[in-house]
Parts: C-alpha cells; sequence; structure tokens
C-alpha cells in the first residue's frame, strides 16, 4: 500500500532535517568545488554525501521506493540499479543542496529539495532552508512554512516581486530572453535571482514572491515547489520545448509558478520571447 501523502512528506522532512548539521558543519568552508556541465555549474563532496544519505534513510524507510537526484542523475531503486517507474511507484526527488553555487560562496539562499512523486503527480514535497531553519511542507492537507498554513499571493504582478533563473546561460537565444527579461522588469514590482529554483518556489507559495519561472531546470529543481505552489492555491505550468504546457514534472525543463493569473501569464509571455530549443531530458527513454 502506497503511504499517505502526509507520511511521506514527514519522511521527506526527517530526512533533509538528518543531513542539515553536516551540510551547516561544511558551510563555514565548504572546501574544494569541482563543476558538471560548466563553470556555472558546481558541485562539491557535500551534495554526493548528502544525497547518499537521504537516499538511505528513505530507502530503509520505504524499501520499494524509488529515487531520482541530482547527483545521481537517473533513477534508480534501493538495490542502486536503474529502472523506470511503475504507475504505483513512489519516486523520490532528491536536491541535496539546490543552490551549491550559494553555498559555496558564504550566501544563505540555498536548502535541501525533496518531492514524492506516485503515478507522474508531486503528492508530498519538503525544502528545507537550514541556514535559517526554515522547513516549507506540502501535503494533501495543505502548505505549510516552520507549521503555519501558506498561501500565495492575490496581489497582481505591478504589486509583486518575480524571481527568475532567467535568462540562462542554457539559453541560445540571448537577445531574445533580454527582451523577456525586460518584460518582467517593466510589468512586475521588481525583479529578483536567488540563485536556488526550489527556494523561488517556496516565495510563491509563502506569497513574498508573486511569481518565478526558469528554462532548463531538472525535476529535483522543481517537485517540492510543485507540491507547495500547488497545496498554497497557486499555478504552475510546464512548459515543453515546442512551448506546449503541461503539469508533468518530468516532462516540465521550462516552467512558470504564480499565485495570481496576469502574473502567471506574464512569465509565459517572457518565455514565449525565447526561441524554442532542446532543453528535455529524457529519463524514461521518451517523453513523460
Amino acid at each position: 500500500m502506497t503511504p499517505r501523502p502526509s507520511e511521506l512528506a514527514l519522511l521527506a522532512e526527517r530526512s533533509a532535517r538528518a543531513v542539515a548539521p553536516d551540510l551547516l558543519e561544511a558551510f563555514k568552508n565548504p572546501g574544494p568545488v569541482e563543476y558538471k556541465r560548466n563553470f556555472h555549474d558546481p558541485v562539491t563532496v557535500h551534495d554526493r554525501r548528502a544525497e547518499a544519505a537521504i537516499r538511505a534513510i528513505l530507502f530503509e524507510a520505504l524499501p520499494s521506493s524509488l529515487l531520482l537526484g541530482e547527483e545521481e542523475g537517473h533513477v534508480i531503486d534501493s538495490s542502486g540499479s536503474r529502472t523506470v517507474p511503475g504507475p504505483n511507484d513512489v519516486v523520490w526527488l532528491v536536491d541535496p543542496i539546490d543552490g551549491t553555487s550559494n553555498f559555496t560562496s558564504g550566501l544563505l539562499f540555498w536548502c535541501v529539495s525533496i518531492a514524492a512523486v506516485v503515478g507522474g503527480e508531486v503528492v508530498a514535497g519538503v525544502i528545507y532552508q537550514p541556514s535559517l531553519d526554515v522547513l516549507y511542507l506540502a501535503d494533501d492537507t495543505g502548505a505549510y512554512r516552520n507549521g503555519e498554513p501558506m498561501r500565495v499571493s492575490d496581489q497582481p504582478p505591478h504589486r509583486s516581486l518575480f524571481a527568475a533563473d532567467f535568462p540562462s546561460e542554457r539559453i541560445e537565444d540571448q537577445d531574445s530572453a533580454a527582451r523577456g527579461y525586460r518584460l518582467l522588469l517593466e510589468g512586475s514590482k521588481s525583479m529578483r535571482r536567488l540563485g536556488s529554483t526550489a527556494l523561488h518556489l517556496a516565495g510563491v507559495a509563502e506569497g513574498t514572491l508573486g511569481a518565478c519561472l526558469g528554462m532548463g531546470t531538472q525535476p529535483w529543481d522543481i517537485g517540492a515547489g510543485i507540491a507547495l505552489v500547488k497545496a498554497a492555491g497557486g499555478q504552475i505550468l510546464g512548459v515543453r520545448d515546442d512551448r506546449s504546457t503541461n503539469t508533468s514534472v518530468y516532462d516540465s525543463p521550462t516552467y512558470a509558478a504564480a499565485g495570481h493569473p496576469d502574473s502567471l501569464q506574464l512569465c509565459l509571455d517572457a518565455i514565449g520571447c525565447v526561441a524554442p530549443q532542446d532543453l528535455q531530458t529524457h529519463y524514461f527513454g521518451g517523453d513523460a
């Protein structure tokens, strides 16, 4: 029997809190930094150790579950073997340090992000910011910040702060991306770039941000944030490479989230300025 969303959320919270002390200690002196895709994409031994620790906790508690983590890069079962999820499988989406660039630079805006997906739908999520001891949690009962219920903002875009990992260096059409960013600057109260997709989404869920968007993201970047925004009454849309929209966490290399419909549309308009390109990762051999 699949655990209830509230049980999955509590397990995600336990896992995120378990790795926090070691991460806080490492934050004081992160040590050597390696790079994956390029120098914009850092990774440390702390990312890998935290993901391994989270994986061990999740699989010990729920051996039948699967996991897709940033450092692993593909779906695995408890034995570490690659696999494809079935409709009833629980799949954990794990980002051990979302905001590694901030983490390695001494900025407080980084977090642990863990989501639970069943049948392709995100049913629970936790985003924990150890540096401020702030825990965001979403399950079938609602969305919470340190135990207090959250709701998205109902303010229109011109009265709201927006956040974006945009323009990204992954975008080939930088001139058009700049035009899209100008739309955001002109249409919102102001723009922010916090360096953590998960915390952008948490900010929308708690109402401090009116909207956020990103391009070239991965399931572990947005999984827990999807749960938070939806449970807090907001809207989130994935955007495929062909610019069609969807709600699948596995098929959303670009996304927009907001509390107000006009804010969501402004984000989609900015995304629409950019020429389509291949940003999708096909985790299961094709579209999810």
